[in-house]
């Protein structure tokens, strides 16, 4: 990445992206947080994260807070930090009484300066930011020993990422790092961090765009195969 980037115009970029997506997106979680795909993935983050009522756990990037209001209803005590003022405006709006405390923030600046939070959760957001070395230093900061990180990023040969190539072009603003999950575990592993687990997911993008793999078929191939088909690859460390 250039080492000249202004990070204030990056943040700005991304922060009006989500604003201007805000709704989208709340209408997509929505929809998912019904789905009984979305019970059974919420029941394997609280066991990846090894989590327990009372646990303190900071929602990394938390859009319009459907996971946070997910971990709070199981007894956590959730901060919730996104960079878009709209999606924490959502939030806050459509769950009033949700014991969440809810923060507009950049994800490696997420408000606390200790060692507070038994659980991170960065659900694909590290994509957005322009230090991800930065935002993984945040985290070991405000993370109790001990605790437990989960972040997922998109696979290569994601739906997500079908537009990368255009990056390439001329004029075009730097929004997307384009992070994959081989780069994830060899950041995460050069900064001390040790990964405990991962797995792939293979569903739909935002907009509904299907991934053509076979999550089946993929299952038997190498692992970077199946981290570079995944729509995002989650990976658990510690």
């Amino acid at each position: 990445m250039p080492t000249d980037r202004d990070d204030t115009a990056w943040r700005d970029r991304v922060r009006q992206r989500w604003d201007e997506r805000s709704a989208r997106w709340e209408a997509s979680a929505r929809e998912n947080a019904a789905t009984p795909e979305r019970a059974r993935e919420l029941d394997r983050v609280v066991a990846a994260l090894r989590l327990e009522p009372g646990m303190r756990v900071l929602d990394a990037g938390c859009g319009t807070g459907q996971w946070a209001v997910a971990l709070a209803e199981r007894g956590m005590r959730v901060t919730a930090v996104d960079i878009s003022p709209e999606m924490i405006r959502r939030a806050r709006e459509a769950h009033p009484d949700a014991p969440v405390t809810w923060r507009v923030a950049d994800l490696a600046e997420p408000g606390e300066t200790l060692a507070v939070f038994h659980a991170i959760l960065a659900r694909v957001s590290l994509q957005f930011t322009p230090d991800v070395p930065g935002a993984l230093r945040t985290f070991r900061r405000v993370l109790r020993p001990g605790g437990r990180l989960l972040a997922s990023v998109p696979g290569a040969l994601s739906p997500i990422y079908r537009a990368s190539w255009e990056r390439h072009l001329p004029d075009q603003p730097d929004e997307v790092n384009w992070i994959t999950p081989w780069e994830l575990e060899h950041l995460l592993t050069f900064h001390g961090w040790r990964i405990l687990d991962e797995w792939g997911e293979y569903g739909q993008d935002l907009t509904g765009e299907a991934n053509p793999f076979d999550p089946g078929t993929l299952s038997e191939m190498d692992k970077h195969l199946q981290q570079a088909a995944s729509t995002t690859w989650t990976v658990v460390a510690g």
